[in-house]
């Protein structure tokens, strides 16, 4: 089943991934609407904004997709276009595709440190700098509520955005979109909605937002 995906994306660096997905896989099956600077009255309420991006933008989308470069978590645009993806009670499935050199760089190859486990395992590295907020912040293993304690690993169906390579996305996407719409229902999460108020984002009263180099 294809599940209607909006792509948030940096134009001017990850133009050429965002390119070879739609051209790869259906079009019709990818909402490629962006909002772009002066689209949205800076002035508004963070709701009226989210409003706008949810209507305007997202339409009918049940799934966001976020391509993921060195510079992602830095534009305010891609951070607004992801929390209207989570707002209110009907939130989109989430999932990061990030390319293929910055996946290099956040993961290490390593060896669970848990008690009796040696289960190879990717160690993240940096997460918190290049990940865009809502995106680590829904990766957080603790947000699952059907755990007690945090386990010593986890796969990525056990945390509300998964993240891939760009490459490893190209061999299956279904699988990856998939997975994102089904949690929507299936896991017990806790999502983060909110950003906080240094990231760069949209509004006029988020600081960062007030320089032209945060947009893309």
């Amino acid at each position: 089943m294809k599940h209607k995906t909006f792509i948030s994306y940096h134009h001017k660096n990850e133009q050429e991934e965002k390119d070879q997905i739609v051209n790869l896989f259906s079009g019709e099956d990818f909402i490629d609407s962006s909002v772009h600077d002066g689209d949205i009255d800076t002035d508004l309420s963070e709701e009226s904004i989210m409003r706008i991006i949810r209507d305007d933008y997202l339409k009918d989308s049940t799934v966001t997709l976020v391509i993921i470069g060195e510079e992602t978590a830095k534009r305010a645009f891609i951070n607004s276009e992801i929390q209207a993806s989570l707002w209110g009670s009907n939130p989109n499935g989430l999932l990061a595709v990030v390319t293929d050199e910055l996946y290099n760089k956040i993961f290490s190859e390593g060896i669970c440190s848990g008690l009796n486990c040696n289960h190879n395992v990717r160690v993240p590295q940096n997460h918190s700098y290049y990940l865009p907020e809502l995106v680590y912040k829904n990766r957080d293993i603790n947000r699952n509520e059907d755990f007690d304690s945090s386990p010593c690993h986890h796969n990525d169906y056990k945390v509300y955005c998964g993240l891939t390579s760009f490459s490893t996305f190209m061999e299956d996407s279904d699988q990856y979109i998939n997975a994102a719409f089904d949690k929507r229902d299936e896991l017990n999460y806790k999502i983060a909605k909110k950003l906080s108020s240094n990231t760069p984002k949209i509004q006029r009263n988020s600081l960062s937002s007030l320089s032209d180099s945060l947009f893309r």
